[in-house]
């Protein structure tokens, strides 16, 4: 096969090939079906060692951000204007650069500044594609919390040995190492894994849902399982044709639901799955699980009216207006002055839109010429309202539920934001204090209709769920 220039690549090549724009191009132009098996294993290798070599660009990314985001953060505190953990800033701005969860957005910017700052031999492997991903975060997780000069004797050792180590054996040979190097420490990181100790819930796409016990000791968790796989092995040996997978989930269920063992073997034995179908299906949800109707009169299209507000806002930046921009920006110890731009343009948006949104709020009411309510706690009707509007959370990567949220007025109330449908979006508590810091913006130009700029500039806009 070929690639550009009619270079002939052979399975050496691959096996031999860096990771880069070079090897980028051949796996683009690369005919699968012309390759031998060998040539197909070793591209399958060259693919993986590319991937690995892009990730740690986007991890790169993620470190400089966050170095950025420190420095500035330093500035702003010795100002008295830090109201909120550096740390969160940074995570809820990759969440939405990335399209992540705040658990997993964190996760990722606490590999980056690992690999940035102490892991720097696992962060070269990474990138020369000696190391998959799965690889760099086994490490990064087994190292995590060390001491610095602990964490980079190890780290320069294991580097070079994880390549020809699956995930599993790398765990044992860090643990091993550690313990070998440090015995105190490994004890003080095992007593600070069990502080952490934690029930967790997580829904699937599926439908079900996992629940999982994380850092207990090792001898109770080893201790629950033998027990509970003892009880499933006994009644597999007495002929119950259910995996063993099976038996124990629901043994374990039954268990955590009260029943003492012997009782939960029993009611497994008569109740097969308890009523559940082989889907494990129980049923039609719950009611407070069903999407709730919708009962808003919001029906008014905005894109229109924002389109123009926007073009209009726009207009009016002169040359003039942004050097002044710029300058105010270097003033202020920052380089980004066209987040200040943007950010000045979806405020004029807001701005211009706010006398329209307000008037339609008097006339498409259910009391007309009425705006808003007097108080600053809104009724329970326009509480319900915003909750059918937005079901979760409106910082657009997070999910809890807005019944479990602040219902926050998007124009603080003291400075003269009505307590109203115009002016109430559902934040939870780690967004409501995001929300507050100088370098983020939420802005509600139209009711429902809310934008988040993020200290880079982007915008973030968050519509309301669709009725069905």
């Amino acid at each position: 096969m070929t690639v550009q220039q009619d270079i002939t690549v052979t399975c050496d090549d691959w096996t031999n090939f860096p990771p880069g724009p070079g090897l980028a191009r051949a796996l683009a132009d690369a005919r699968f079906a012309e390759l031998s098996d060998a040539e197909l294993i070793a591209v399958m290798a060259a693919a993986r060692r590319q991937t690995s070599w892009t990730q740690a660009l986007e991890l790169t990314a993620v470190a400089e951000l966050s170095r950025r985001r420190h420095d500035e953060e330093s500035g702003l505190a010795s100002r008295g204007m830090g109201n909120i953990q550096i740390n969160e800033i940074v995570t809820e701005e990759v969440s939405l650069a990335l399209t992540l969860t705040g658990t997993s957005a964190a996760g990722w910017v606490c590999l980056a500044e690992q690999l940035a700052e102490d892991l720097p031999a696992t962060g070269k492997a990474l990138v020369s594609g000696r190391i998959d991903l799965r690889r760099a975060q086994v490490i990064a997780d087994a190292l995590r919390g060390l001491p610095r000069a602990l964490a980079a004797a190890v780290d320069a050792t294991i580097a070079d040995e994880a390549s020809s180590l699956t995930t599993g054996q790398l765990r044992h040979r860090i643990r091993c190492a550690v313990k070998a190097a440090d015995p105190d420490a490994f004890e003080g990181r095992r007593r600070a894994a069990l502080r952490d100790r934690s029930l967790q819930l997580f829904d699937n796409a599926t439908g079900t849902s996992d629940l999982a016990l994380r850092n207990m000791t090792a001898e109770d968790a080893h201790a629950i399982y033998n027990r509970i796989n003892a009880a499933a092995q006994a009644l597999k040996a007495d002929g119950d044709d259910r995996p063993i997978d099976h038996l124990r989930a629901d043994l374990t269920q039954r268990l955590l639901r009260g029943l003492e063992l012997p009782e939960a073997i029993r009611v497994l034995l008569m109740d097969g799955i308890d009523g559940m179908d082989d889907r494990g299906d129980r049923g039609a949800p719950a009611e407070h699980d069903r999407e709730p109707a919708r009962t808003d009169g919001d029906t008014t299209d905005p894109v229109a009216a924002v389109d123009r507000q926007i073009a209009e806002a726009l207009a009016e930046l002169t040359d003039e207006h942004l050097t002044a921009l710029l300058a105010q920006a270097r003033m202020n110890g920052r380089l980004d002055g066209l987040a200040l731009l943007t950010a000045q343009a979806a405020q004029a948006m807001a701005d211009g839109l706010e006398e329209v949104a307000n008037t339609w709020c008097r006339t498409s009411g259910r009391d007309p010429g009425r705006h808003g309510h007097d108080g600053y706690r809104p009724p329970a009707a326009m509480r319900r309202l915003i909750e059918h509007r937005h079901p979760t959370c409106v910082f657009p990567t997070c999910n809890a539920r807005s019944a479990r949220c602040d219902l926050d007025h998007t124009r603080p109330h003291g400075r003269g934001g009505a307590t109203c449908r115009c002016n109430l979006a559902p934040l939870c508590r780690r967004h409501h204090r995001l929300k507050q810091h100088s370098r983020w913006r939420l802005l509600q130009p139209w009711p429902g209709l809310l934008i988040w700029i993020t200290p880079s500039g982007t915008w973030h806009i968050v519509t309301p769920v669709p009725r069905e």
